[in-house]
C-alpha cells in the first residue's frame, strides 16, 4: 500500500494515459494496492521469454525493449508504454523477453488485480484485447460514428445517411410518355417542379428536366407538340431509400446526372433527389467538379475544375465521409479527367484511325486514388493497327492526354509509364505477350516492376480489348504457381514498421525513422496481398476491398483474414486522407508522408496494430504461395 502523496501522483500518471483515464476512482485505486515500483538499469532484464509471468507493467520513465523469443525486436515502450498483459490473458507463460532500454521506473500489477479489473470493466478489456484486428475493427467503428457526428455535418442527419433522409416532399408528379412537350411543361408549371419522372405501363422509362426543356426544344426549335418521349432521358439511373448518400454521390457524378429518382420495392418512384440535396448535406461542391470537367472546351478548363478537388476533399473529410468513399470519389474525377482529355484530344486530331482503348495502372485503376497521384496510363489497340500509318496520330493524342493530366495535377509518371512512351501503345496481342513474359519466365525485379499493370482497367474507347485481354492473364497467372510464388515474395520485401517509439517510426532492425509513408509502408502491401490472391482465382476486380471479399468468397484467404485486411486498409487510408487534408489547410501540398510526432496517441495506437495485422498476413501470403505451391 502506498502512502497518500505517492498515491496521488501514481493516479494522477496513470489517468494521462487510456485506459487507466475511463476507470472509476474506486477501480483505479484497486489496482493501486496492488502495485509495485520496480527500478531496473540500462540492459537489465525484465522478463524472460518463457518465464510465467506475474505481473502486468506499466513504463512510468526510461525505455523498455520487447524482444520475440529472446532475439527478434517486436517493440519499444517508453512512458506509459504497457507490457506483460498477453500471457496474463491467454494464463501462459511470457513470449517476449522485456529489457530495460534505458535505466527505467516501472509500475508493476499483480495478476490478480489486473484480471479482476480486465473481469468488470468490459472497456478496459477491450484496450488489452490480444487481437489487433479486433482493436482496428473497432477503431473503424469509432471513426465512423464519430463522422457521423462531426462538425462537418452539423445540423444534418449525418454523411452516412441514406438518400431517402433526404426526402423532403411527399408525392411525386408524374407524367406519360404520350404526353406532348407542352403538356409536360405545363405540368412542370403548376407543380413547380423541375423535375417530371416519365411513367409508362406502371414502371420508370425516362425523365424530364427544366434544362431538357431549355436545351432539347427551346434552343433547337423543337415542335411543342412533339412527344414528350422525344425529349426525355431514357432508363435514367435510379436509387432506393436506403442507398448511402455518398454512394448516391459517386454515381451521380460518374453519370454527370443531377438528379435521382429514388423508387420503392414495387418499383414506384417516391422521390427525385437532386444533387443540390446532396451538396447541402455534405456542405462540398463534389457533384460540380465532376460536370465541370465533363463540359470543359479545353485542357486548361480541366486542370481549372480539377484544381477544386482538395478543397472538395477537405469538405468531405469534414463531413466525416469514409476513406472508400472519398477515394471512389477522387478516382471518379480522375477518370473523368482521363475521359475528357482524350475527348477534346480527339476533337482536334480527328478520329482515331483504328479501334483503340484508353487503359490505366495503379490507384486509379482499382478506384483508390488519393490527392498527389501521378498518372500511370497507356492504349491498347485492337485489329488494323499499324504503327507505321497510325502511331503518329496516338502519339499526339497521348501527349495532348499527358500533357493535359500533367496540367490538372496528375504528375507525369516518374517511371515513364504513360501513353505517351511506346512500350505502353501495343495492340492487344502484344500486350498479352508482354504479360506472358512475366508470367511464364519471371524475374524478381521484373516482377516487382510489373504489378501495377495487373490492376489494369479500361477507361474509354473499346473496352472489350481490355476485358479481353484481362480474363486471359489472369487465366494464365492462375494456372502458373512459380509466378505466383514470386509475386508473393515480392510482396513480402516490403518493410513494414514494427510501430513507433516515442517521436520516431520503428524499423524491424531497430532503425529508427522520421517519416512514415503511409502508401508504400501500409497501403501497398495489403493491395499487394489483394492482388496476389485475384490473380490466383482468377477475379475480375481490380478494387482491392473487393478483391478481398472474392478471395474469401474463394476460399483462397480465410474469411476473418479477409476481414480484418478490410479494416485495416480503411483505417491506414482514412489516416491518409485527415493527414492531407490538414495539409491542404495549411496551404501545403498533399502528400502520402507524415511525421510520426504529429499522429495522435489513437492513431498511433491502432497503425502499430496495423503494421502487426500487414506483417502477418504478408508472412502467411509468403507460405501460401512459396515454392509454387497454389
Amino acid at each position: 500500500m502506498q502512502d497518500a502523496p505517492e498515491t496521488l501522483e501514481i493516479a494522477e500518471f496513470l489517468r494521462q494515459h487510456p485506459p487507466f483515464g475511463g476507470l472509476s476512482d474506486a477501480e483505479l485505486a484497486a489496482l493501486i494496492r496492488a502495485l509495485e515500483v520496480r527500478y531496473y538499469r540500462r540492459g537489465s532484464t525484465i522478463t524472460s521469454a518463457g518465464d510465467e509471468n506475474e505481473w502486468f507493467s506499466i513504463v512510468r520513465s526510461g525505455a523498455v525493449e520487447l524482444r520475440l523469443g529472446g532475439s527478434d525486436l517486436n517493440a519499444r515502450l517508453g512512458e506509459g508504454g504497457c507490457f506483460g498483459y498477453p500471457s496474463l490473458l491467454r494464463d501462459g507463460c511470457a513470449q517476449n523477453e522485456a529489457i530495460a532500454l534505458e535505466d527505467s521506473l516501472v509500475y508493476r500489477i499483480a495478476k490478480p488485480a489486473f484480471l479482476e479489473t480486465i473481469r468488470i470493466h468490459p472497456e478496459f478489456r477491450a484496450f488489452f484485447e490480444i487481437d489487433e484486428a479486433a482493436r482496428l475493427r473497432r477503431a473503424v467503428d469509432r471513426m465512423r460514428q464519430i463522422g457521423a457526428a462531426s462538425e462537418g455535418a452539423a445540423d444534418t442527419l449525418g454523411a452516412h445517411a441514406a438518400i431517402g433522409s433526404l426526402v423532403r416532399r411527399t408525392g411525386v408528379v408524374t407524367g406519360g410518355p404520350d404526353m406532348t412537350v407542352c403538356e409536360a411543361a405545363r405540368l412542370m408549371t403548376q407543380e413547380d417542379v423541375s423535375t417530371l419522372p416519365i411513367c409508362g405501363d406502371g414502371k420508370l422509362v425516362g425523365i424530364v428536366t427544366d434544362k431538357d426543356l431549355r436545351r432539347r426544344v427551346l434552343g433547337v426549335g423543337l415542335d411543342l407538340s412533339s412527344p414528350v418521349s422525344a425529349i426525355m432521358t431514357r432508363d435514367p439511373v435510379t436509387a432506393v431509400p436506403d442507398t448511402p448518400i455518398l454512394t448516391a454521390l459517386i454515381t451521380m457524378a460518374e453519370r454527370h446526372i443531377h438528379h435521382l429518382p429514388i423508387m420503392n420495392p414495387a418499383g414506384d418512384v417516391i422521390a427525385i433527389v437532386s444533387s443540390n440535396d446532396i451538396l447541402s448535406q455534405l456542405g462540398s461542391n463534389a457533384l460540380h467538379i465532376a460536370k465541370a470537367v465533363s463540359v470543359s472546351a479545353d485542357s486548361g478548363q480541366v486542370a481549372d475544375a480539377t484544381s477544386q478537388l482538395p478543397q472538395a476533399l477537405t469538405g468531405l473529410v469534414a463531413a466525416g465521409v469514409d476513406a472508400d468513399h472519398v477515394s471512389r470519389y477522387v478516382s471518379t474525377i480522375g477518370e473523368g479527367a482521363h475521359r475528357r482529355l482524350l475527348k477534346l484530344g480527339e476533337e482536334k486530331l480527328g478520329p482515331p484511325p483504328v479501334p483503340y482503348a484508353l487503359v490505366c495502372f495503379g490507384s486509379l485503376a482499382r478506384a483508390e486514388q488519393a490527392l498527389g497521384s501521378d498518372q500511370d496510363n497507356g492504349f491498347v489497340f485492337g485489329d488494323g493497327y499499324d504503327a507505321a500509318l497510325h502511331d503518329a496520330y496516338f502519339a499526339e493524342l497521348a501527349r495532348h492526354l499527358c500533357d493535359g493530366l500533367n496540367a490538372a495535377g496528375y504528375r507525369y509518371c516518374p517511371g515513364n509509364i504513360m501513353a505517351t512512351n511506346p512500350t505502353y501503345r501495343r495492340t492487344a496481342g502484344e500486350w498479352a505477350e508482354i504479360f506472358k513474359g512475366w508470367i511464364e519466365s519471371p524475374d524478381p525485379q521484373a516482377v516487382l516492376e510489373s504489378t501495377i499493370f495487373f490492376d489494369m482497367r479500361a477507361l474509354a474507347g473499346e473496352k472489350s480489348l481490355v476485358e479481353g485481354l484481362r480474363q486471359e492473364v489472369f487465366a494464365a497467372a492462375a494456372k502458373n504457381g512459380i509466378f505466383l510464388s514470386f509475386i508473393a515474395r515480392a510482396a513480402a520485401t516490403t518493410r513494414v514498421p514494427l510501430g513507433f517509439f516515442r517521436n520516431f517510426l520503428l524499423q524491424d532492425d531497430a532503425d529508427e525513422g522520421r517519416v512514415l509513408d503511409l502508401k508504400t509502408q501500409a497501403i501497398a502491401p495489403i493491395v499487394d496481398i489483394a492482388r496476389t490472391h485475384a490473380l490466383a482465382k482468377k477475379l475480375v476486380a481490380t478494387n482491392t476491398t473487393e478483391r478481398l471479399s472474392g478471395a474469401a468468397d474463394s476460399e483462397s484467404l480465410p474469411r476473418d483474414a479477409a476481414r480484418d485486411l478490410a479494416a485495416c486498409f480503411e483505417f491506414v487510408r482514412d489516416v491518409r486522407f485527415r493527414h492531407q487534408a490538414e495539409q491542404i489547410a495549411r496551404g501545403e501540398l498533399p502528400s502520402n508522408k507524415l511525421d510520426p510526432a504529429s499522429l495522435s496517441r489513437f492513431d498511433r495506437e491502432h497503425l502499430r496494430d496495423a503494421f502487426k495485422l500487414i506483417r502477418d498476413q504478408l508472412e502467411k501470403l509468403r507460405s501460401q504461395f512459396a515454392g509454387g505451391v497454389t
